[in-house]
């Protein structure tokens, strides 16, 4: 079954990939995810973030997220937390 989120929710990784931020991203199982938002991905209806650490590209199921954080980043109003 397909899971949908929030548009506001999907805005924020929208964000994310468009300005290649550095996150941190926790799963609802709390696994925690470290690297360079990239995109996108849709896998049979299902929208995952690609998240890169420079060696290697993780997916991370959209639906799963609990809290996004962009931290690191340059500029600091690109830099935020947000928890579902």
């Amino acid at each position: 079954m397909t899971k949908n989120i929030s548009c506001d929710a999907h805005d924020y990784f929208e964000i994310v990939c468009m300005r290649r931020s550095q996150v941190k991203v926790t799963a609802k199982d709390n696994k925690k995810y470290y690297g360079m938002a990239t995109d996108i991905k849709l896998v049979k209806k299902q929208e995952y973030l690609l998240i890169s650490d420079g060696i290697k590209t993780q997916q991370v199921l959209l639906s799963d997220v609990k809290q996004l954080e962009a931290i690191g980043n340059s500029i600091a109003q690109h830099n935020f937390s947000i928890t579902w």
